[in-house]
Parts: structure tokens; C-alpha cells; sequence
């Protein structure tokens, strides 16, 4: 019982503790929340301290997951993003359909290797497109055992960190012999809006309107779902009436300007970091997966080799390209961070955008690779 409470206090805590140690010594133009949530969480599993309870957090990792989708999304000015940064766009297609193509070419390859290469597939469109908590998403809507889960999403911890550090250290000097150089042309009124939406200004009574907000598109999303089954196991259903009704609430100015939104989805963000960190056990991966990490570690590898080779087809610039490449992988919560490594504020807002947007269309995206590639394999 002490465990379980140390292990709760832990996930609800730790990711205020992070917020403030960062912003008191002003280490966050290198390290980002995320990065330390994950890693508690990593290391809590792999030291063994305490026994980890997987119940709670599987629990807290999928009702995490859940409330931070829309808060997350009611930033997105999908309308405004369309019409400006036409390059990021650009960009951003050519990550998906990097994504996508290496998704379905190792399906292909390991179908006679690899259980459920289908699901498998599909969950890394989906963390590929929007980060990590498309994993979750979808791993929820196909059907994912829990054990399949914890050594996909162990896997990509670890190929992601490796793909992390190079974006951050000698990788931005190696494109740059091959990508254009960045020239500035976003439109900064597009810049305003956004920078409003993802500012730390906390106004309690709009964050109150937010979470009122999500809690009815949940409430909705699950009653549309009981009312078509008859029950509540189509998971895949309800995340995607999930997604798409908080891209409808970002239609509106009101919602989409709530001061705080964005800053509370960020937090049961990374809440679910710390969460599902605690279920990446490295030594089971050593013992049970290493067909997933060489899956994953192929279908990572050849999804950014293909959207580099791609960028410098279409003429894409060095920071777009590895900006729309983080916001994809990561979503948008390393943007701030690559940037600070590129030297280069002009390309926040445009992958911020993309990671919002990436968020949305990975789940869509995913599950319709998964269950096209369980029709045909």
C-alpha cells in the first residue's frame, strides 16, 4: 500500500517539481520537463526502489492521455497554419509520408518474423506523426496487450533518445552540407496568435472553462460510443470522436484562446511521461523484445533517412526539415528545445503547429495503417 501511495504522489508531483527546478536555474533552453518525466519514470522502473504497481500506471497513463488530447488541441489554429509557412507544410506531409511508407515496408518485411506487425505498425504511424502519446492512443484503439505496449513504447524510448541526442548535437552541423539554408518568410501575426496560445499565463477561471470543455467532448465522445455499440470496448471509436471533436472546439476563438489550456494539457502530459516511464523495464526488452526494438528501430531509422532525402528533393530548409522532423517524432513539447540548438526562434511556432496538428491526424492516421494492413497481410 505505501508503494502504491509513493508511486501516485510520485505521478501527480514529480512534473511540478520539474517545472520549477527548470525555470529557477534556467536550464530550459537545453533540458525539457518532459525529458526528466520520462526519465524518473525510466529510472524508478529499471532501479526496482519500490515495487511499481503496472495497474496504476496503465490507469493514469490512459486517463491522462484522454484529458491532455484536447486541451492540447484547442491551440491548434489549423485554418491559420494552412494558410501561412507553406515549407513547414510541405514538411510536415513529406514526415507523414516517410512515416507511413516505412511503416507499411517493415510490416511487409518482418510479417512472417513478427506477431501483429499490423498493430505494431500502425501505433508507430501514429508516435511517428505526433509523439508519444499517439502510442497510447492507438495502442488503446487496436487493442494492444499491455505487455505488447510496454516493449514498443520501451523500444521507442530508446531509439527516440539515440535520434534525440543526434538532433542535438552533430546532426544540424551534417544537414547542413546537403539542406538549404533557412530564410526567414512566417508571417508574424501567426506567430502572435500562436505564442498567445502557448504562453504561461495562468487564468483560473478559463482554465476552469477548458477542462469544463473537455470533460463534456469526454462525456459525449463516450456516450456516442456506448449508444453505437452497446458498450464501451470500441476504444479506437472513442479517441477518434475524441480528436475530432476537440479539432471542432479549436474552431472557435474562444476556446482556442483560453489563457492555461495548453499549459494543463502539458502537465497531464507529463504526468503520463512519468506514468508510462515507470513501465519501461529495459531488462524486459533485453528478454522478450528485441524483435520490437529492431522493428522499431528500422521503421525510426527509415522514416527520417527517407523525409531528409525527401526534403532535399522538394528543396526543404535545414531547420524546417528538423523541426517538422521533432514535432513529428516528439510532438511539440521538444520544439523549444531543437530550436534553441539551431539557434532559430522563427521556426517555433510553425513546429509547434505541426506537433498539434500531428497530435490530431496521428490517430487517424495509425489506425487506418493498422487496420489496412490487417486486412492484407
Amino acid at each position: 500500500m505505501a508503494a502504491n501511495i509513493i508511486q501516485v504522489l510520485i505521478i501527480v508531483f514529480f512534473p511540478y517539481l520539474c517545472i520549477v527546478g527548470i525555470k529557477r536555474w534556467k536550464i530550459d533552453k537545453w533540458l525539457s520537463p518532459i525529458v526528466l518525466c520520462y526519465a524518473m519514470g525510466i529510472l524508478l522502473a529499471n532501479l526496482k526502489l519500490f515495487p511499481i504497481n503496472e495497474t496504476i500506471s496503465t490507469t493514469f497513463g490512459e486517463g491522462c492521455i484522454i484529458l491532455a488530447l484536447p486541451l492540447l488541441l484547442y491551440a491548434t489554429n489549423i485554418v491559420a497554419w494552412f494558410k501561412h509557412a507553406q515549407s513547414s507544410i510541405l514538411s510536415f506531409v513529406l514526415c507523414i509520408l516517410s512515416g507511413v511508407f516505412s511503416s507499411l515496408g517493415m510490416a511487409y518485411l518482418f510479417k512472417d518474423n513478427l506477431e501483429d506487425t499490423w498493430m505494431l505498425s500502425g501505433m508507430l504511424v501514429g508516435v511517428y506523426t505526433g509523439g508519444t502519446a499517439n502510442l497510447q492512443a492507438i495502442g488503446m484503439a487496436v487493442g494492444a496487450e499491455e505487455s505488447t505496449y510496454i516493449l514498443l513504447n520501451a523500444a521507442d524510448t530508446l531509439c527516440s533518445g539515440i535520434y534525440l541526442l543526434m538532433l542535438t548535437s552533430f546532426l544540424p552541423i551534417l544537414l547542413s552540407k546537403f539542406l538549404p539554408k533557412f530564410k526567414t518568410s512566417l508571417n508574424q501575426k501567426v506567430t502572435a496568435s500562436q505564442e498567445e496560445a502557448t504562453s504561461t499565463v495562468f487564468a483560473w477561471q478559463e482554465i476552469g472553462e477548458a477542462l469544463f470543455v473537455t470533460l463534456s467532448i469526454i462525456a459525449v465522445s463516450v456516450g456516442l460510443t456506448y449508444l453505437l455499440f452497446g458498450d464501451l470496448k470500441n476504444v479506437g471509436v472513442l479517441i477518434l470522436l475524441l480528436t475530432t471533436f476537440s479539432i471542432f472546439a479549436s474552431l472557435s476563438d474562444r476556446i482556442r484562446n483560453l489563457r492555461g489550456s495548453f499549459e494543463v494539457g502539458e502537465y497531464f502530459l507529463l504526468m503520463f511521461c512519468v506514468a508510462i516511464g515507470m513501465l519501461t523495464d529495459f531488462s524486459l526488452l533485453m528478454e522478450d523484445g528485441m524483435k520490437i526494438f529492431l522493428y522499431t528501430a528500422l521503421v525510426l531509422s527509415s522514416t527520417i533517412t527517407l523525409h531528409y532525402v525527401l526534403s532535399r528533393f522538394f528543396r526543404i530548409d535545414r531547420d524546417t526539415a528538423m523541426i517538422t522532423s521533432t514535432a513529428a517524432v516528439f510532438g511539440p513539447v521538444f520544439v523549444g528545445q531543437v530550436a534553441s540548438v539551431l539557434k532559430n526562434r522563427e521556426v517555433i511556432v510553425s513546429g509547434i503547429a505541426t506537433g498539434l496538428v500531428g497530435m490530431a491526424l496521428g490517430n487517424y492516421l495509425g489506425m487506418g495503417v493498422a487496420y489496412l494492413l490487417k486486412l492484407i497481410l
